[in-house]
């Protein structure tokens, strides 16, 4: 049995072709399956599965799109899927060639999820494919389905490890599908996307604690915000989503096809956030590319909304299109080269020194764009808490001028680009963010 894994970045997530002689199965495969066929094609093997632990909230599944090539879907019972599929449960196996997949219900990250068993020829369990029950370090979130479900999915999940503790060989793999960069694990610590249970024996809050409530305190001891998008996924993934063959590739958008375009298309700007500040079209938000670009995307931007992109080549702007093709945004109308574009809009931006003078002085307001946690964990005195992912909620009620700050910097230039959108004069403090204001406060930042 073999094992390749196929990471996405973008989201955080790993997907998994199992290969057993002539054939393969997927497990949580992501929308783009071209990663999946070539590796079936260099390894002999055709793609028999597509397979599911859950039904997933940060992705729409590529199961359909393997589906259309003859592959068949299976997926938790409990998920009741709306389309052809096998339905599974505890004890059921899949064969794959002369290996097996076998079933082990797991819930707590969702109440349907599955995991599951890579068992050899010979009997040997190779691995587990723990989708978002046992991750690299943590286990995955169990508050995504509301406060009301939170405790039983906790409970849930601690009862999963235990068995999986009993399931899996010290020796074995576990091989989950959220790790760090997504917002379904509740750490987003980066500690390997896959690794041996003896490591995770030692080391693993679900496995490590002496009881629940140990873990539950861990557990539950970050909070997290939820990807405005999430809340579509998993309707979604449950109903079926629309097979596309291949992701969109986007056109070229000349300057002025991009000045004609209609009005309800957004104008996102993916390079650094450096090269924004120099000079971007007017009205343009800000969201380079990086590894929150989609859950930034799901904040800012209404869902499936129309789309334009500025960015540095078509090299990324496929790179983005295919990232929000991902999550459900299909409708990328196209895309200008930086380059090629009037960039007369100019940002004016902000240094640690600035923004703590204007703490000091109270004469312009600071808004703190960090998430909920941080602000509480780490608060600057004298700046407004707004978290960033409520952005929407509270930018209308914001009159100019203002300075923004966050912990790097990323934020605060998204959170001014949104505010400038609405008239809003805005500077941001984009080469750092608390930790340096909160040093020149104490007048110890670096002149």
């Amino acid at each position: 049995m073999k094992v390749v894994q196929v990471v996405a970045e973008s989201l955080g997530d790993a997907s998994y072709l199992v290969v057993s002689g002539d054939q393969a199965a997927v497990i949580d495969p992501q929308r783009d399956i071209r990663p999946f066929v070539r590796a079936a094609r260099e390894h002999g093997a055709e793609i028999c599965y597509a397979v599911e632990t859950h039904v997933h909230n940060d992705y729409v599944s590529g199961g359909r799109e393997l589906a259309a090539l003859g592959a068949e879907v299976i997926a938790p019972a409990a998920g009741k899927l709306e389309f052809p599929h096998r339905p599974v449960g505890d004890g059921d196996a899949i064969a794959v060639g002369d290996a097996k997949l076998l079933v082990t219900a797991a819930p707590g990250h969702t109440y349907e999820h599955v995991a599951y068993l890579g068992v050899t020829a010979s009997g040997e369990v190779r691995g587990a494919f723990t989708g978002g029950a046992l991750l690299m370090a943590g286990a995955g979130r169990t508050d995504l389905l509301g406060p009301e479900h939170t405790e039983e999915l906790t409970r849930l999940q601690w009862e999963t490890a235990q068995k999986l503790r009993k399931l899996v060989p010290a020796a074995a793999d576990v091989l989950p599908t959220h790790g760090a960069g997504s917002f379904c694990s509740a750490t987003g610590t980066d500690l390997g996307r896959c690794g041996p249970m003896a490591t995770e024996l030692l080391r693993n809050p679900a496995l490590a604690s002496k009881s629940y409530e140990e873990f539950r305190a861990l557990h539950l001891a970050v909070e997290m915000p939820i990807p405005g998008y999430y809340r579509y996924m998993a309707p979604i993934n449950r109903r079926g989503p629309k097979v596309y063959g291949e992701p969109p590739r986007p056109a070229h958008l000349s300057a002025q096809a991009l000045a004609e375009r209609d009005g309800g298309a957004w104008v996102v700007d993916v390079r650094r956030r450096e090269d924004y500040v120099a000079g971007h079209l007017p009205g343009s938000l800000e969201i380079e590319e990086s590894g929150s670009m989609l859950a930034y995307v799901g904040w800012l931007i209404p869902f499936d909304a129309s789309i334009a992109l500025v960015a540095y080549d078509r090299q990324q702007a496929e790179r983005v299109t295919v990232d929000l093709f991902r999550i459900g945004y299909e409708h990328v109308v196209g895309w200008a080269p930086a380059a090629e574009l009037p960039l007369t809009a100019r940002t004016e931006t902000a240094t640690a020194a600035e923004v703590a003078e204007a703490l000091r002085v109270g004469r312009v307001p600071v808004l703190d764009v960090r998430y909920a946690q941080e602000l509480r964990d780490e608060p600057v005195p004298g700046a407004r808490a707004l978290p960033f992912d409520r952005l929407p909620e509270w930018a209308p009620e914001i009159t100019g001028p203002v300075l923004l700050s966050c912990a790097s910097g990323q934020r605060a230039a998204m959170a001014a680009s949104y505010l400038e959108r609405l008239g809003v004069a805005a500077r941001p403090f984009i080469g750092g963010g608390a930790a340096e204001v909160r040093q020149a406060l104490t007048g110890t930042a670096r002149q």
